[in-house]
Order: structure tokens, then C-alpha cells, then sequence
């Protein structure tokens, strides 16, 4: 039993009782232990419920008496305005749409019929006494009546025949085809506005509603259904035609709305189109109802505007049969009513069919729905010519390789199916369908992000117009012609790249070859000069000699450097160094063969302070090591680290002592300077090499660093390049400027500094 031996209802329970005289007793005595408020919520039936009933009407009375403040929310509709009346005398009433159930909550208890569907037969209920419960079960209640409405409000509504104005979205597929189906019953006339694809759907799910419309109609009880649609093509024409047979009258329009509609004198329903093609053909998953007399004329206007416009769908249906088409350009808004005529305008080419894709998702989308399987079997079965244009992309490659290996689809001399590459159109936003060269179709590419054909595709426009055809038809064969020209200098290209090839393998293998016999020259004639110092004359051939094989294997790796340098070979072999250590080693190496003539000693001086006197060559080291010991503490001694290849560097020097040294007479010096410098907290060091001689001209200081930038006999103008090359290539910059007094020039390259956190390029 749900109570003790004392009669008493047993705390913190929650119980389900059955049997009507168990559950009449729960309730009644439920409602003798309320002493504060007794709230009810319910569906119509609740009302009937409890006002139906003699013990529970008594005992509500009893507890209203007692100062118990009763308040019931229900549906009230025709049928309980009564019952509804007669509670509102002892309680307060609200109404509340769709209300469910049969729920009571109290002070301390909660007692519950979940469905409640005839008020004479109630099978079981639910109790519960348990804290938590209860004060879920109250707020529920509050709630639903604070959204809820008066009574008084809604029995005038009812009385007066005023019909509530709603909008109400039903995405249940059983309330959608009931609501459909009291059409039959409720509705004058029927305006309808789809696509054909609602026309498809209505035969497979709702055609047996309509039958009964026009059963009535036939009787003379209903006036009938229009329907607009728009027709395209031979399977459209077999589902149009079945519905006529029924004497639904049906026109043809060009452009149809964005929204299927349906109206009648009271009511205007409508879908969105969804996409999916596997539900084409069933019930739409959400219908928007409105009641709004002002939004249902307004659609009717509509409707009658587009009927008056519309073609009869008898006259498009023998046009289709015959297959005439009168010149004509039609614009589809539903990217759903354009994917039949696509393929049907694809199966019905005769000679040719020319297509462009804008993009390579373009050509995925439209692969799904069957298009490139329809185009191989225009070329193998029908032996039409099809040529594609689209952006490259290898899984369309892979998925057409893939299809052209089926078995029906043999790609042979007799049958032509081309495709070639081109850029992707930014401009051209839209797949361009051309037939016969008599029929066009153009899809606009809306949003190519999409995955689906019907989300992607914009306006189409369709056209058999001779001149704007024979447009989109010089349009193809432009790009076809270009595509030609891009395979032909591609072909240029690769023999280009080849010829590249083959001239850089010849340089790097001629230059070695060459170092090859220079070497034993070198060397033989370096000796033979040892041994004939007293031999004047021969001396002097052994000396000529031996220069000549410098100069060679200078130019031997100057064409080797060349080569790497135009191959991006080039190497760096880095090691850390200090650079004012391996700058005087490199002037002092320079020097030694230029000090045998005297003549040449008073021409190189050097300094590594900024600002400080010029040293002069011949006496730099003894300077350097005594200025050292006079300034342990000076900064000017910090070392001056970077991370270098010794071996290239120390080519840059004697490169730019060598050409300092071609443009100054015994009269001119050469200075060298070693600075240092930072910008935005990147610390670098600059060599720089000035000469009081002829300076740069004028002819050759744009192209200075260029390859052969040489106005000298004795010069091939390969240096500075190989220079600015090597500087670049450990992070530095090289530059040159005529000096400021007229005398001469300044080269200047500037490297990196390690003891900087931040590598790179400092300039």
C-alpha cells in the first residue's frame, strides 16, 4: 500500500499508483493535506478531468473554503469552456497552446498523469513527496504561468469566433501530414507555388489528399487546385501530366520564387528546399504555418500576378515532345530546377559539348551528380566530341582515369574525350555548359566552399540565342587555343631548363679541366724561376710564365664560383673568427709579393680605428701590436666575432684590394678601415676600402655589381658580382661610392656580428 496503518502518506517517497479508485483516493487526499496553494497544469482533458468528477469538484470547494489559493493553467478550447467557467469560480485560470498532461503541486507533495487522454480513464498515476521534486515541480508550473494567458481573454476568443493570428513552424512529419490532410475537409481552393521537384514529392507522399480535393471538386464542393511550376524537361512533362489528369490545372513559369508556398482562404504554408536529393521526394522536414489574413492575401496576390504571367502547361508540353524551342534566354533562381535540365541538356548533345569549371571543387560537386559519367558516355556510346577546360588538380585526374577504365566507357580513335588545364577563373565565377554550339547554360558559383551542387550554384542562366552562344563559344576555343600556347612554352621551358643544365655541367667540368694543366705550369714555372734568379733573360720568361697561369686560374675559379653561384650551389664552410685578426692576415698575405717593388709600399695604409690616423702597410703589425699595449682597456680591443667562411672572405678581400689596386698609380694610397655599427639592436661590423685613384665611372656604377660590369682591358668583370654574392650569402650587404673630395673610391661590405642574439641580414 502507498500509506501506513495510521492513514498516514509516508515521507520522502516517489511511487507509482494504479487502479482508479487507488488513484481518486491519492488525489483527494493529497488535496485534504493542502493548507496554502494547490496548482494544477494540464491539457483540455484535465479540465474535464476534474470538474467531471463530483468527489474532486466537492473537495477543490472544500479546500477554496479552507483559504487554499487554487490555480489551474489548461487548454481551453470549445469543448471544456464550461467545465472552464465553472473552476474559474474558486480558482485562478490561465490558457496555455499545447498544454500536457494532468500535473498538481503543493506545499510538500506532487502528483502526476502523463498522458491524459480521455478524462474517464486514467490507468495510473505518479506521487511524490520528496523535497527536490516538489521544488522543481513548482517552478515548472510558475513558468508555464507566467507565458500563459488569461482565461477571460481566451473565452472571448472563442466566444466571439476570433481566431488567434500565429506563426507556427510543425517539424513533426505526422502534425505536417495531418495539418496537410484537413485541407481536404476545411479548405475552399488550393494555390500552390513549387518547383517540380514539390510536384515529385506531393505524387509519392501526398498524392491520395489531393485525389480527395479533387473528388470534391468533381462533386462540386471544392473549387478546385491551381499549381505553378516550372517545366524543363521530359521527366518533369510525365510527372506534370499526371496530376492534369486529375484536373489540377497547372502553368509553367520561367523563374520561380525562392520558397515553395501553399495557400488557401485562411492559411499560407511553406518549405525550404532541402537539399539532400534522397529526400527529394518525401515529406519536408519543417512547414511554417501563419493564420495572418494580411500575409495570406498578400500571397494570393502574388500568386494570381504569376498565374496571369504563366505559360499553360499543355502548350510547354508539346513544345518538349516536339522538341521546338523558340529562341529564348531563362533565368533558374533554384539551383534544385537547374541539376535535370543540366544533365538532360548533356544526354541530348548531337556533336559536341563543351564545358568549363571554374575551380576544381566545381568539378567534384557537379562529378557526385552524375556529370562526368554522362559526358564518357556521350563520347563512347554516342561518339560526341567533348572537350573540358578546368583548374589542374590530381584527384580529378585519379577519378577520371579511374572511370575511363570501367568497361562501358572505351576511350577510342572513333570517340574524343579531352580535357585540358587552365588557370583558375577569378573572374569567371560559373561552370559554362555549351550543346551543338545552339545551346548554352550558365551556373553561377555562389559560395565554392560548399560540398553539394545545390548550396554552391547561384542563378543559371539558360540560352539558344544564336549571338550569345556563339559568345560563350569564342570564350572556349580563346582558352582552348591558350592552352596550346601554355603546353607549347612549357615544352620551351623544360628545353630551356635543360639547355640551363647542360651549359652549367659544361662550365663546372671545362673549368676543372682547366685547373688541371694550370697547376703543373704553375708549380714548373715557379721553380724553374728559383733556379735561373741569375738568368736574367730566362727569369724573366719563367716569370711571365707564371703570372699568366695566376691570372688563368683565377679566372678558372671565377667561372667556378659563377657556376654555383647561378646553380645556388654555393657553399659556406663557417667557422668563428675574429675579423680585425683575419683582415690584417689578409693584408699582410696581399702585401708580401707587392713589397718586392718599393715603388708600391707608400700605397697601402691601414687602420682598424674609426676616426684614428692611417697606418701604414709595411709597419702595421709593429703599429698594431704597440697600439695593443697601450690600450688593454680599450674598447677598440674587444673582438670582433663572426661566423664566416675565412676562405671566401678572405677572396673578397684581395678581389677588392686587387681592384683598388688597378685604378691607383704610385701617387694614391689605400686605405682600409674596420668599423663597427648596430641598428635596432643589431650589432654589425663594416670593412671598408678607399683609394685616392680614378674612381668609378659614371657608365658603370648602375650595373657595378653585376657580371661582366667592366670597362678594363684587363678585367672580365666577374669579381665585384662574385663579391656581392658571397656578402649576401653570409647575411651582409656590399656597396660602393665615388669618394665625396673627387679622389677616388670607397667599397664597403658589412657582416654580422655573433655576439649579437639576432642573426641575419642587418641591412
Amino acid at each position: 500500500m502507498w500509506y501506513n496503518n495510521e492513514n498516514k502518506i509516508p515521507k520522502e517517497n516517489t511511487k507509482v499508483i494504479y487502479g482508479e479508485e487507488k488513484i481518486t483516493e491519492l488525489i483527494l487526499k493529497v488535496l485534504d493535506n493542502t493548507n496554502v496553494r494547490w496548482d494544477n497544469c494540464s491539457n483540455s482533458e484535465g479540465l474535464i478531468f476534474m470538474m467531471g468528477s463530483e468527489q474532486l469538484k466537492k473537495e477543490l470547494k472544500n479546500a477554496f473554503a479552507r483559504g487554499v489559493k487554487i490555480r489551474c493553467i489548461s487548454e481551453i478550447t470549445k469543448h471544456n469552456i464550461n467545465y472552464c467557467k465553472e473552476l474559474m469560480n474558486i480558482a485562478e485560470m490561465r490558457h496555455l497552446d499545447s498544454a500536457k498532461g494532468w500535473n498538481t503541486v503543493n506545499e510538500v507533495e506532487y502528483i502526476s498523469i502523463a498522458h491524459l487522454q480521455d478524462a474517464k480513464t486514467v490507468s495510473y498515476i505518479i506521487y511524490s513527496d520528496m523535497q527536490e521534486i516538489v521544488e522543481q515541480q513548482q517552478l515548472v508550473f510558475d513558468g508555464f504561468w507566467d507565458r500563459a494567458i488569461t482565461a477571460e481573454k481566451r473565452i472571448r476568443e472563442i466566444e466571439e469566433g476570433y481566431e488567434k493570428i500565429e506563426t507556427i513552424i510543425l517539424d513533426d512529419r505526422e502534425k505536417i501530414y495531418g495539418k496537410l490532410e484537413s485541407l481536404a475537409e476545411t479548405s475552399d481552393e488550393l494555390l500552390i507555388c513549387s518547383d517540380i521537384g514539390r510536384l515529385q514529392m506531393t505524387h509519392t507522399s501526398l498524392f491520395a489528399i489531393y485525389q480527395k480535393i479533387m473528388d470534391k471538386y468533381d462533386k462540386g464542393y471544392h473549387e478546385g487546385i491551381r499549381w505553378i511550376t516550372s517545366i524543363n524537361s521530359k521527366e518533369d512533362v510525365e510527372t506534370v501530366k499526371l496530376f492534369m489528369d486529375m484536373g489540377i490545372k497547372i502553368r509553367h513559369i520561367k523563374n520561380l520564387p525562392i520558397i515553395n508556398y501553399l495557400i488557401n482562404n485562411k492559411i499560407f504554408f511553406s518549405n525550404t528546399y532541402e537539399n539532400d536529393m534522397t529526400r527529394e521526394k518525401e515529406l519536408p522536414r519543417h512547414i511554417l504555418s501563419i493564420n495572418d489574413p494580411s500575409y495570406v492575401n498578400h500571397y494570393k496576390i502574388i500568386f494570381e500576378d504569376s498565374w496571369k504571367n504563366g505559360i499553360d502547361a499543355i502548350d510547354v508540353i508539346e513544345d518538349i515532345e516536339r522538341g521546338v524551342d523558340s529562341e529564348s534566354i531563362d533565368i533558374i533562381s533554384r539551383s534544385n530546377n537547374v541539376r535535370n535540365l543540366y544533365i538532360d541538356l548533356l544526354r541530348s548533345a548531337k556533336k559536341e559539348i563543351m564545358l568549363i569549371f571554374p575551380t576544381s571543387n566545381a568539378f567534384l560537386r557537379q562529378h557526385k551528380i552524375g556529370v562526368t559519367a554522362t559526358l564518357l558516355e556521350s563520347a563512347t556510346k554516342n561518339y560526341i566530341s567533348v572537350r573540358v577546360l578546368m583548374p589542374k588538380n590530381e584527384f580529378v585526374i585519379q577519378s577520371i582515369d579511374l572511370l575511363k577504365k570501367e568497361k562501358k566507357y572505351v576511350i577510342n580513335n572513333n570517340n574524343k574525350f579531352e580535357i585540358r588545364h587552365i588557370d583558375q577563373l577569378s573572374d569567371t565565377k560559373a561552370t559554362i555548359l555549351i550543346i551543338d554550339k545552339k545551346v548554352s547554360l550558365v551556373m553561377e558559383l555562389k559560395d565554392d566552399t560548399k560540398d553539394t551542387f545545390y548550396d554552391a550554384i547561384g542563378l543559371s542562366t539558360y540560352s539558344n540565342s544564336k549571338a550569345g552562344v556563339l559568345s560563350y563559344v569564342s570564350v572556349f576555343v580563346n582558352l582552348w587555343k591558350q592552352t596550346e600556347l601554355s603546353q607549347e612554352l612549357e615544352k620551351a621551358n623544360e628545353q630551356l631548363k635543360i639547355s640551363e643544365t647542360l651549359q652549367n655541367d659544361f662550365i663546372r667540368i671545362a673549368a676543372h679541366e682547366l685547373k688541371n694543366p694550370i697547376q703543373p705550369i704553375l708549380g714548373l714555372s715557379g721553380l724553374l724561376m728559383s733556379k735561373l734568379e741569375k738568368e736574367k733573360e730566362l727569369y724573366n720568361i719563367a716569370k711571365i710564365i707564371n703570372k699568366n697561369a695566376k691570372k688563368l686560374i683565377k679566372l678558372t675559379n671565377d667561372v667556378l664560383d659563377i657556376a654555383k653561384i647561378e646553380t645556388r650551389s654555393l657553399t659556406l664552410n663557417k667557422e668563428t673568427v675574429d675579423l680585425r685578426l683575419l683582415l690584417i692576415d689578409n693584408i699582410n698575405e696581399y702585401k708580401n709579393p707587392l713589397m718586392t717593388d718599393t715603388d708600391l709600399q707608400s700605397k697601402y695604409i691601414f687602420s682598424n680605428n674609426k676616426g684614428k690616423e692611417p697606418i701604414n702597410i709595411a709597419k702595421l703589425m709593429f703599429c698594431e701590436s704597440q697600439k695593443k699595449e697601450e690600450n688593454k682597456n680599450d674598447d677598440n680591443n674587444e673582438l670582433l666575432l663572426a661566423e664566416v667562411d675565412k676562405s671566401l672572405l678572405s677572396q673578397i678581400i684581395f678581389n677588392l684590394l686587387d681592384n683598388a689596386y688597378k685604378f691607383t698609380d704610385e701617387h694614391d694610397t689605400i686605405s682600409i678601415t674596420l668599423e663597427k655599427g648596430s641598428i635596432k639592436d643589431k650589432r654589425f661590423a663594416i670593412v671598408n676600402i678607399k683609394d685616392t685613384g680614378k674612381g668609378i665611372d659614371s657608365e658603370i656604377m648602375p650595373r657595378l655589381f653585376t657580371k661582366f660590369a667592366t670597362k678594363s682591358y684587363n678585367g672580365t668583370g666577374l669579381g665585384l658580382f662574385i663579391c656581392k654574392n658571397i656578402i649576401e650569402a653570409h647575411g651582409g650587404r656590399i656597396w660602393a661610392e665615388n669618394n665625396k673630395d673627387g679622389k677616388g673610391a670607397t667599397f664597403s661590405f658589412s657582416l654580422p656580428l655573433i655576439n649579437d642574439k639576432n642573426h641575419g641580414q642587418i641591412f
